[in-house]
């Protein structure tokens, strides 16, 4: 199930920084909005992810500051 959000900043908390820091980094060590461009999909009913989780960490892994 895709996961949708009203607003992209909502979207971003939700699926980029908490993954983030529930590995226990800080979120402030990647560029947050970088990542968000290359993972976040705009639709009709909200901001959702498009990729998958492997591709998601790395994108993560490619925008560490």
């Amino acid at each position: 199930m895709v996961r949708t959000y009203t607003t992209r900043d909502k979207a971003i908390r939700r699926e980029i920084i908490e993954a983030i820091e529930s590995d226990g980094v800080h979120s402030d060590q990647y560029d947050i909005d970088a990542i968000a461009d290359r993972v976040l999909g705009g639709h009709k009913e909200g901001y959702a992810l498009t990729v998958g989780i492997d591709e998601f960490w790395e994108i993560v892994a490619e925008n560490k500051i």
